[in-house]
């Protein structure tokens, strides 16, 4: 076991009332019922659908990582759309693959940097460091990753990325892995209820803030162990300002299985649960929340989370925002801080 010198951040101010909930009796829960969508809204849909759809993909090069974006959108006074996203790049790094340096501990250091362009123009640029000192080397093959993010303000659009991740305890291009391809912005909605990215953490108190006083270490790879409640954080928009909402969360199998001449697809669901929450008075305040996941009746395989919110004022609900999950059974070694589990199976 690695004794980590990482900082240790505070935790949410609410983090005791958001244990409460989701330690509770879940409620038992009709099933999630789609409504016909404005078209305006459809789009917006499509959009983060597209954008979950860059989860959990995996580069190569000399120390592989596993990336996604996530989209959050701060309000105008009067709670009106956004004219731009914040839109998080997160990376789980392979963490045997990293050099350590000693100094007191063993140092292991990373860069992020993040590009956006439209044909050949830069439209924006973020980039961060993450470093961390352990009490030993990180053993081979040890199936955890070490993550890293950058934030950056962008317009709503179609987008070319690039993400290059620089190992700074090697030098020359061995110390540098990079990966291209094109990410969809969404749209900010709130002419209804709407739900942002869901982010999938591996623990409190990390480099991860995306809003106030919540600090989590971000899984990219959305990769957790069934013995594991991982948090899961995602904003809530176009919700009555002062009233009160209806939230639901659930954690639904992804699991096919298919033999002779029958294909079944399965519909379990090990974690479902129902909460009431209240709506900021503050217009331009969204629905911030931080919950965590049940695993102890999971089976290691694909889930996918669920996530819709009701308005208890208007009666109008939002569409189901999904995330995916990859469950994996408990093995020998044991989780570091801040080391976030990767693998190389596909969803």
């Amino acid at each position: 076991m690695f004794a980590a010198g990482y900082r240790r951040c505070r935790q949410p101010v609410w983090y005791a009332a958001a244990i409460v909930l989701v330690c509770s009796p879940a409620i038992q829960a009709t099933p999630i019922v789609q409504e016909t969508p404005s078209a305006a809204v459809a789009d917006a849909e499509r959009d983060f659908d597209r954008l979950d759809a860059s989860a959990g993909l995996r580069s190569g090069g000399a120390f592989p990582f596993e990336y996604q974006h996530l989209a959050y959108f701060d309000l105008g006074a009067e709670g009106s759309p956004s004219d731009e996203a914040k839109l998080w790049v997160a990376a789980s790094v392979q963490a045997d693959r990293l050099r350590g340096v000693f100094d007191g501990g063993w140092v292991y250091s990373l860069d992020i940097a993040a590009e956006l362009y439209d044909a050949d123009t830069l439209v924006a640029r973020s980039e961060s460091r993450s470093s961390v000192t352990l009490g030993a080397r990180i053993p081979e093959n040890y199936p955890y990753g070490f993550p890293v993010q950058t934030v950056m303000q962008v317009p709503p659009g179609e987008y070319d990325y690039r993400i290059v991740i620089r190992d700074n305890n090697w030098e020359g291009s061995r110390s540098v892995n990079e990966k291209r391809g094109r990410v969809v912005v969404p749209r900010s909605v709130t002419a209804q209820p709407f739900v942002s990215s869901i982010a999938v953490a591996a623990d409190s108190g990390g480099t991860w803030t995306p809003a106030g006083d919540i600090e989590l270490i971000l899984n990219a790879a959305r990769i957790v162990q069934s013995t594991a409640r991982p948090y899961v954080y995602f904003e809530a928009y176009g919700l009555t300002p002062g009233s009160s909402y209806r939230g639901e969360v659930r954690l639904v199998s992804r699991w096919v299985s298919t033999g002779q001449g029958e294909r079944f697809e399965g519909t379990y669901q090990p974690f479902q649960l129902q909460y009431r929450g209240s709506v900021p008075r503050n217009p331009s305040e969204p629905v911030r929340e931080l919950l965590r996941l049940d695993l102890s009746k999971t089976e290691p395989g694909p889930y996918e989370v669920q996530v819709r919110v009701r308005d208890l004022e208007t009666g109008l609900a939002s569409e189901v925002r999904t995330a995916r999950l990859k469950v994996r059974g408990p093995d020998r070694y044991q989780l570091v801080t801040p080391i976030a589990e990767v693998g190389d199976e596909e969803f």
